[in-house]
């Protein structure tokens, strides 16, 4: 399926994606579909849960193209799972971390008529419980940056990660996890752990730099209790994603990562809370048709 031969092209867009952003540009992406040779529905979504049944219905032989941020691309991901359909993300969010991955333009017109050229690839999903997640799943200092970043509505784009991020290094504290990693089971005291699927989030900060959407594993990366400015270099390299060699990172790769901790800490993933430890986090590899 080149996205011009589906049987089905759903239009789905987040109106409160990129404070609105998504939904601005979604006229411009309809025209272009329609240019395309394609009738798309358009379905403006009132929750995560629609989007996800929005997907979930769509069947092996649908297009359902995306327009907003990482939280609807997730939830769509998720229904898309189930009922099979191909994805096309389009940016319309503060991070696009997800259209980073898969290197689809930042522009929610160019790569709307980018899918005229676009191929057909299957990726891996992280699975959390009953929720799905195509990018990073963490706890810790990106729990209490992105809860900072959720609530802040006066700033655009990746600015309101760097913001959640500042105010987040002056609260976190060291937490005492215990994580399991494929059955290997160690203890850390420490500041974060994170789980990639692409392992991008916060507008472009690579913090699993080394995962792969399609290698069928999830990378680890946790960061013990160090300095209050030895962390913050650690941050200031996780945007080239070169942090991995700072004191106090570890690294690994795994299909099945159980992490939990002494205290109800919660799970983020994909810029959403999606639970509370103890978690289970597994890769589903090859999950996903995206066209991209």
């Amino acid at each position: 399926m080149n996205g011009a031969t589906a049987d089905r092209t759903i239009l789905v867009v987040s109106p409160v994606s990129g404070g609105g952003r998504a939904l601005r540009a979604s006229r411009q992406v309809h025209d272009v579909l329609v240019a395309q040779g394609r009738s798309p529905e358009l379905v403006i979504t009132e929750s995560g849960d629609h989007a996800e049944s929005v997907a979930a219905g769509a069947g092996p032989s649908d297009l359902v193209v995306s327009l907003g941020g990482d939280g609807l691309h997730s939830r769509v991901a998720a229904g898309a799972v189930r009922g099979r359909a191909v994805v096309a993300p389009l940016p319309g969010g503060r991070g696009n971390d997800f259209v980073r991955a898969l290197r689809v333009p930042q522009d929610a017109r160019a790569a709307a008529e980018a899918l005229s050229v676009a191929t057909q690839r299957r990726v891996d999903v992280g699975r959390v419980g009953d929720r799905h997640f195509v990018g990073v799943a963490s706890v810790g200092f990106d729990s209490v940056a992105n809860t900072i970043a959720n609530e802040t509505t006066w700033l655009a784009g990746p600015l309101v990660y760097a913001w959640g991020g500042l105010r987040a290094l002056l609260a976190t504290r060291p937490r005492s996890f215990h994580i399991t990693v494929d059955g290997e089971r160690r203890s850390l005291v420490g500041l974060n752990v994170a789980v990639g699927n692409s392992g991008r989030y916060g507008g472009g900060v690579r913090i699993c730099p080394s995962a792969e959407l399609d290698d069928g594993h999830l990378d680890l990366v946790t960061v013990a209790h160090v300095s209050r400015a030895a962390f913050a270099r650690i941050l200031l390299h996780t945007l080239p994603g070169t942090h991995l060699s700072r004191p106090g990172v570890c690294t690994g790769r795994a299909r099945t990562v159980h992490i939990d901790a002494d205290e109800p800490l919660v799970l983020f993933a994909d810029g959403d809370p999606v639970a509370v430890l103890p978690v289970e986090i597994t890769c589903e590899p090859g999950a996903l048709r995206v066209l991209a």
